[in-house]
């Protein structure tokens, strides 16, 4: 997988996961719990459970998708491209605004392993996570190569960020403080934020009009998965 994919993919998921969503939401609630219950150590269980939920979504996408790529190319190439116009409609969503409700967040303390399960249960059971995997994953894999190294990859790089988000939000939590600031703050960093995805969505129609893969997903041999 080229660098530059990785670089953009590591930006744009990145870029998702300091969005504040239902998994911000769970693993703040955790974390704002004094004393043992809470704190990063109490987070801890639904940032597990969250990247859990995320290599369970990754393995039922990869599956899919490679299943797709050998029996109908021509789909899969039309399925970048919704990709690709997917990210530019989450860039002006997230221009139009909208409010996040981290200050408002109650305490939830909790073992580790109630931490985890419903760390796992909010991520599987998100109605827009079947449509963020099935249509931001496809714009950054080539058809052309290791199938499975490329989900193993892009996987690895959203534990990596994943992580960081729901760190970032759990700090602050765990010190009872900043997160009124931090839903003040959204606007500026959703603007910012949605130049960005403009960017990565306009990078990757430009890929997709000039990189071979396009072209060859049409004549792709059976039987490829890694």
């Amino acid at each position: 997988m080229p660098l530059e994919t990785i670089l953009l993919f590591l930006i744009a998921d990145l870029i998702f996961c300091l969005t504040p969503g239902p998994a911000t939401l769970v693993a703040v609630s955790h974390a704002l719990p004094h004393g043992p219950a809470g704190g990063m150590r109490g987070a801890l269980g639904p940032i597990v459970g969250v990247n859990i939920g995320n290599f369970i979504w990754y393995g039922l996408t990869a599956f899919g998708l490679i299943a797709l790529i050998q029996a109908v190319p021509t789909a899969y190439s039309v399925l970048r491209w919704i990709g690709v116009a997917y990210l530019a409609w989450m860039a002006l969503r997230m221009l139009r605004g909208g409010t996040s409700a981290l200050a408002r967040q109650s305490a939830t303390p909790a073992s580790f392993k109630k931490g985890f399960l419903s760390g796992l249960a909010v991520h599987m059971s998100n109605p827009k996570a079947l449509l963020f995997y099935t249509a931001f994953i496809p714009p950054f894999i080539d058809p052309n190569g290791p199938l499975l190294l490329q989900f193993a990859i892009l996987a690895g790089l959203t534990v990596i960020t994943e992580t960081t988000g729901l760190t970032f939000y759990s700090a602050l939590a765990s010190r009872a403080r900043n997160l009124g600031n931090a839903d003040q703050a959204q606007p500026l960093f959703q603007r910012i934020a949605a130049i960005i995805l403009l960017g990565a969505a306009l990078i990757l129609a430009w890929w997709n009009l000039t990189d071979s893969a396009m072209q060859s997903a049409f004549n792709l041999p059976k039987g490829r998965l890694g």
